[in-house]
């Protein structure tokens, strides 16, 4: 890890204390690197740690304006934190160069890495890219914006690395060199972060720019790179796509058909998407069929995306709390609501300023119901005549009850963040469950 050495005299800041920041420190550290930290919060979430295990450490809590960044060399900066903090834009301008934990992992790391990015999707393929790989006989590091911090990864003995990155962390990472990486898709999201839409978009492409394959969406425009050699994928008329062979579906790589679709593990057009872009992200690696069929079909899926909860009274429940964007939400609508006699949904929560409307087709043809509540609620409702308020996630549980009958399917399916009313979408997730089963 020469790298290391290079910058074992430079003046260091970790800005932001929260996980990835103390997970920087502690990397750091382990390296007899001992930086300065800073954080705009007076008791950051990592304080506790850092007064037990490095109390030494040159600290600066409070008003980021007082804390001489621009003073320093390099400044190690967690992704909640934006480039755009004007204390952050002073010290760029004044030549300090400003990383983030994914870039410094990238100058260390000499392992090949698949990387993932895209607004849905992205923790289910890394998920089933790991699965395939670790049954194909590769020792697998998961991480990035999931699984282990990135650092800690370097510790370990892998042949592979597969990241899920956020646009957020490619902002801030520019050495990486994937031997394989995809936008799987892109909509609204993160434009409370983002001056528009184009800019999001834009740093999401980042993620191409060493890739030695690119993997695109080929119905996704916004995945569209001019990066070869490139394959892509879609649900028809791909690289990697369904076709059908003596009248069953298959999954198919370069017009051959590489094995039956019921052996996923998971239902879902949605699914079936993200298995063709794993099988396009692994197309440089050896990988068996039989590897794959025996990973795909033991893959059930992640809790909170789309995950049954309950059938009550010939009423199915599925929580997708993750699906915290439109796109997201459009995904779990489609992918439900052929199945579905009708299909209602609950949404609601914080839009961080997205333009909602994409939802309004899919709302008229395929929702009985939509039921609201959180920050967004009203703008939801307004969507269509089927919108339905309420106050909490109770309540809304109970309209649905209330609404449903033998055969159709009630979705959580936010469009949404959670942070209005939850510290998080596993909470919220969690709660819809816990609504449904108790009864209410």
């Amino acid at each position: 890890m020469s790298y290391l050495n290079e910058i074992q005299n430079k003046r260091i800041t970790v800005l932001g204390l929260g996980v990835t920041g103390l997970g920087i420190v502690r990397f750091l550290l382990s390296h007899n690197i001992a930086p300065t930290i800073a954080d705009s919060r007076v008791t950051p979430p990592g304080i506790d740690w850092l007064n037990e295990h490095a109390p030494k450490l040159s600290t600066h809590f409070g008003d980021l304006d007082s804390a001489a960044l621009s003073a320093e060399d390099i400044i190690i900066i967690s992704p909640g934190l934006s480039l755009s903090t004007p204390a952050v834009v002073e010290a760029i301008a004044a030549g300090v160069e400003v990383i983030g934990d994914i870039e410094l992992f990238a100058r260390l790391n000499d392992k090949p890495v698949i990387a993932v990015t895209g607004s849905n999707g992205k923790s289910t393929v890394v998920t089933l890219a790991f699965e395939v790989l670790k049954t194909a006989g590769f020792k697998v590091g998961l991480g990035g914006n999931i699984g282990t911090a990135v650092l800690d990864l370097l510790a370990g003995d892998f042949d592979v690395f597969v990241l899920e990155l956020s646009s957020f962390q490619l902002d801030t990472t520019k050495s990486l060199k994937p031997v394989s990486a995809t936008v799987l898709n892109v909509s609204e999201d993160h434009l409370d972060r983002y001056v528009n839409y184009q800019a999001y978009i834009d740093s999401k492409q980042t993620i191409y720019t060493h890739a030695a394959l690119a993997v695109v969406n080929k119905n996704d425009l916004a995945t569209h790179c001019d990066i070869n050699p490139q394959v892509n994928f879609a649900l028809s008329n791909a690289d990697y796509c369904l076709s059908t062979y003596n009248g069953e579906p298959y999954f198919t790589a370069h017009g051959k058909a590489v094995l039956p679709v019921s052996s996923l593990g998971v239902v879902g057009s949605h699914n079936q998407l993200n298995a063709l872009s794993v099988m396009a992200l692994l197309q440089p690696f050896d990988i068996a069929v039989e590897q794959l069929s025996q990973a795909f079909s033991a893959f059930k899926g992640l809790a909170h995306r789309c995950q049954f909860v309950a059938e009550q009274a010939g009423v199915k429940y599925f929580n997708d709390s993750k699906a915290t964007n439109v796109g997201a939400t459009i995904a779990a609508i489609d992918s439900l609501a052929d199945q579905a006699k009708q299909l209602i949904v609950i949404a609601g929560g914080d839009a961080k300023g997205a333009d909602l409307d994409a939802l309004k087709p899919y709302l008229q043809d395929k929702v009985k119901a939509l039921i609201c509540f959180g920050k967004d609620a009203q703008a939801l409702v307004a969507l269509t005549d089927k919108g339905r308020l309420t106050e909490n996630m109770p309540q809304a549980v109970s309209l649905a009850k209330q609404l449903a009958e033998d055969g159709d399917y009630v979705l959580l399916a936010p469009a949404c963040a959670s942070i209005d009313m939850y510290n998080n979408y596993m909470q919220r997730g969690d709660h819809f469950s816990e609504c449904v089963k108790a009864g209410v």
